[in-house]
């Protein structure tokens, strides 16, 4: 039996290349690289985290890990773990945040899961909350790449599979090709079915604006990541001259670059990434910043892990399936009334197929 006081004695670090679905592709990528941290406690105890990369780096991510991060946490607690990570951050401000944050967000989700294994509490009840059913959206089957009739039946396929609301995604074609797109998966669909659409910073700011004029007509919710991530200027144009809310986050990296984005533009929904901005802690901040200003969370993918963050924050609107990692998974999420709720196992509770982890673990 583990203690809360037993220190960390070894941190390890995998790196997997996991083939995504084709239904689940888009803009050439057909694999994740999945980054998986491994730390280990005086008892035994493991807790395991996760970074991702849709291209090229993750090596490099990996050797951030065992060369600075990993060696500067083994021997310490983990309920040190806050101060800890300050201090290795301020270490490292020189390095940018490239490869850095996302070594430090596996690094962080690890250690939390070790923290809840240690303690016996689920990873919602370490942050304050409790288990409470949130509503869940299909995620990643409407492929740019798919012809019209296999989109609209990955719609209907979600529906069928008891998701209340859809994401499609957009951006590949020309803005009035991907409008009769969406046409289409509406009119299957009827009006009543919640539709979000992806764009993937596809679009000019002309060309978003043309595209999101009309989408207000179509119902949908909210028109995702139209522009670059970095070209703040132009989704508060955005933001200011359409009706439908615009959704961004998963490309901004910490609580600053997401408060300077609270600051100057009007963007109603935030997506920030556990995995990608800093870990389950600086998530956690920037959900908060964004209550502060009255504007909705999203998190962006990974729902096994996001459940239990998106069950605390009182501004968290969906949870979104986004099956990236299920290759990798022995248990996923799925909708119950058209709702999840987080696991009551001790950490974040992700179940892993450890056949499936050792078949896709290569060298770095």
């Amino acid at each position: 039996m583990t203690t809360a006081t037993a220190a960390i004695t070894d941190v390890r670090t995998e790196l997997l290349v996991v083939p995504v679905e084709p239904r689940l592709r888009a803009y050439g990528s057909d694999v994740v690289n999945l980054v998986r941290v491994l730390v280990q406690d005086a008892d035994g105890a493991c807790g395991t985290g996760f970074t991702y990369t849709l291209g090229a780096g993750a090596g490099v991510v990996c050797r951030m890990i065992d060369d600075l991060i990993g060696p500067a946490i083994v021997g310490g607690r983990t309920d040190e773990w806050d101060e800890r990570r300050s201090k290795i951050a301020a270490s490292t401000r020189r390095l940018g945040r490239s490869v850095f944050t996302p070594a430090l967000s596996a690094v962080d989700i690890a250690v939390r899961d070790l923290r809840g294994l240690q303690t016996n509490q689920p990873l919602y009840a370490l942050l304050g909350g409790r288990a409470r059913a949130m509503p869940i959206y299909g995620s990643g089957r409407g492929s740019n790449g798919l012809e019209l009739d296999e989109l609209v039946e990955q719609t209907l396929g979600y529906l069928n599979d008891g998701y209340p609301a859809v994401k499609v995604r957009a951006g590949a074609r020309s803005p009035e090709a991907d409008l009769e797109r969406l046409r289409a998966v509406r009119a299957a669909v009827g009006d009543d079915v919640p539709l979000m659409v992806d764009c993937n910073e596809q679009l000019t700011l002309p060309d978003a604006l043309w595209f999101g004029r009309r989408l207000t007509d179509l119902g949908f919710r909210w028109l995702e990541e139209p522009l670059i991530a970095e070209d703040i200027e132009g989704h508060a144009v955005l933001a200011a001259q359409l009706d439908v809310p615009i959704a961004v986050g998963e490309h901004l990296v910490g609580r600053y670059e997401f408060a300077h984005h609270l600051r100057t533009t009007p963007i109603g929904i935030y997506q920030p990434d556990a995995a990608l901005t800093g870990g389950i802690g600086e998530a956690m901040r920037i959900a908060a910043l964004a209550e502060a200003a009255n504007r909705s969370i999203n998190f962006h993918s990974l729902p096994e892990l996001h459940v239990h963050l998106a069950a605390v924050c009182p501004n968290a609107c969906y949870v979104e399936d986004f099956g990236i990692l299920n290759a990798v998974l022995g248990e996923v999420l799925r909708p119950h009334e058209g709702s999840v709720v987080p696991p009551d196992r001790s950490g974040h509770g992700i179940v892993w197929d450890d056949d499936a982890v050792r078949r896709f673990t290569q060298p770095y």
